[in-house]
């Protein structure tokens, strides 16, 4: 319908153009939607913002492009008014409303998407975890807006690509091995203190055990960097199968797993160097690094960043940070438009050092956007829930995913705005009821399959022939809404906020369940219910997809 209002006021403002032989009338058409009925279905304010080059009060313009707006609009508006200082108010037919339901049963599964994306390449690398542990309630968060955003750009008409950056070199993977490596020899009577960061956990225990089995106690005759090193990448393959498991679990799947050491750290085919080394000659030829107490520093103030970082320490290992610079550079380099990053919100301060590193070699850092995470606690009966004794110091993903489902988690994960904390409340999350948010949705989904199953029983079918009975209040409502689903899709992926579409499921699910509660689908007058299965058709198209796109399940029966 906004598209009808646009295509009628364009023409009604390229007629008063053409009459006042005005060449510069041209202005973006915005619609909105009133807050109260009363003043109609949709509004502009267009007489407002090109009064000043007619040289007419908004009032006066307003009257103006009402006179001129095309035939159509009797077909489309009951009236049109002028309100206030120059709003223009529609009041759509109710015909005109229902008959846009043959736009839903046309587009089918499609009903939604878009091409607003034009193909654009876009990578979205989230989750990212050290795999030197299980994935906990903060990885989970990450994990499921991560994989609805990309869902809801690809249905937008975006080239996605899913990314897991494995993080495995560095400090933590080598106190990973010293961990597993001190269980081990605990098997064979030697006591020696972990460190004092080393990893704690119940499954360090669980993989000592396991290369035991594996190789006795040849380890012991090893010296004490290759039985560590043998610790490491054995946990490392261990702890990332049940990563991989785990987020498949909760319908997670990425296209790419880019480790660390294999791209970022070793020489390539293509090249003598390693990319650490060739973002580190690259940075030094553009002036922007300098040694400072024996460590090599980048200039980041001078790109727009609060202090400089160092890239090289004192006793010549790289840091993090120049590492990140590689890897970002590899993602321009291998073609996206578009870098998108889901981190933890504890990450904010590297991102404004990252796009100046991005800046300081001649990248554009506008391609380049991070959504940030908030924490989740973790709530049973009011209180805080306790550490898992599994994994040593959090509840993990899958003890989550396991007592409430993949459905349900990524429901509650979703609800929340990613800049809000959220609180997950285990009780909620188990009740089949109106107020678990995600059973509502579900079941609307499956009452309308249970409706379609009585109508059958009954011989009646839906058809499009008698859009024109819908006229009930409930029913013109639940249109309205349904019609919403795609521009609440282009505005989530516009603004990379899938909480959007959880909301608006809500919303829809209730609205649905007040006509269900109103108005009688299955009638003695079999011309109504047809009209009324067509509709409820179209309510459980747009659920699905909706659904879909959340990565949630809609089934037939509950």
């Amino acid at each position: 319908m906004k598209e009808d209002i646009i295509n009628v006021v364009s023409q009604s403002v390229e007629k008063i153009g053409k009459n006042l032989d005005l060449t510069d009338l041209s202005v973006e058409i915005e619609v909105g939607m009133p807050k109260r009925k009363e003043f109609g279905d949709f509004s502009v304010n267009t007489a407002m913002l090109i009064a000043n080059k007619i040289g007419k009060k908004p009032r006066e313009v307003a009257e103006l492009i009402i006179e001129n707006l095309p035939q159509e609009k009797d077909e489309l508006f009951n009236k049109v008014e002028i309100a206030g200082p120059g709003f223009i108010n529609f009041y759509v037919k109710e015909e005109a409303i229902v008959n846009k339901l043959l736009q839903i049963e046309n587009a089918g599964e499609k009903f939604g998407t878009s091409n607003l994306g034009n193909g654009e390449k876009v990578l979205v690398e989230f989750v990212s975890a050290n795999p030197t542990g299980f994935l906990h309630m903060g990885h989970s968060r990450n994990a499921v807006v991560g994989d609805t955003v990309a869902r809801i750009l690809s249905a937008s008409g975006y080239d996605v690509t899913k990314e897991f950056y494995i993080n495995d070199a560095g400090r933590q993977m080598n106190l990973l091995g010293e961990s597993v490596l001190i269980r081990y020899k605990e098997l064979f009577g030697h006591s020696e203190e972990l460190p004092e960061d080393g990893y704690k956990g119940e499954y360090v225990k669980d993989i000592a055990s396991q290369i035991k089995a594996e190789k006795g106690d040849s380890l012991l005759q090893d010296s004490a960097e290759q039985a560590s090193t043998y610790c490491r990448e054995l946990a490392k393959g261990i702890l990332l199968e049940e990563i991989k498991k785990d987020l498949a679990d909760i319908n997670v799947l990425f296209d790419e797993w880019y480790s660390e050491v294999e791209n970022i750290h070793t020489v390539s085919a293509e090249s003598e160097d390693t990319k650490l080394s060739q973002i580190k000659a690259l940075l030094n030829s553009k002036g922007v690094l300098e040694e400072r107490e024996g460590a090599l520093w980048f200039k980041a103030t001078e790109f727009g960043d609060t202090q400089d970082w160092v890239l090289i320490k004192s006793d010549g290992s790289p840091t993090y940070f120049l590492a990140d610079i590689a890897y970002h550079l590899d993602k321009y380099e291998r073609g996206f438009d578009r870098i998108i990053n889901v981190w933890g919100a504890d990450h904010h301060g590297h991102v404004s050092r990252l796009k100046a590193a991005l800046r300081s070699i001649g990248l554009d850092d506008s391609r380049f956007n991070v959504l940030l995470i908030q924490f989740v606690r973790l709530m049973r009966e009011g209180k805080e829930v306790a550490m898992s004794k599994r994994a040593g110091s959090y509840v993990t993903l899958k003890e989550v995913a396991q007592e409430v489902g993949a459905d349900v988690m990524r429901f509650f994960l979703l609800m929340r705005s990613s800049e809000s904390h959220l609180d997950f409340d285990l009780d909620l999350a188990k009740k089949e009821s109106s107020e678990n948010p995600v059973y509502y949705i579900q079941y609307a989904y499956a009452r309308i399959g249970s409706i379609f199953r009585k109508a059958q029983e009954e011989g009646i079918t839906q058809s499009s022939n008698n859009l024109a009975l819908l006229k009930a209040p409930e029913e013109i409502d639940l249109v309205k809404k349904l019609l919403l689903f795609p521009e609440v899709l282009e505005d989530s992926a516009k603004s990379l906020a899938p909480h959007k579409v959880a909301y608006y499921l809500q919303e829809l699910a209730a609205q649905f369940h007040v006509y269900y509660n109103k108005c009688r689908v299955v009638d003695e007058n079999k011309d109504i219910s047809s009209a009324r299965l067509y509709l409820i058709t179209c309510a459980q198209t747009v659920l699905g997809n909706g659904l879909k796109l959340l990565g949630v399940s809609a089934p037939e029966r509950m």
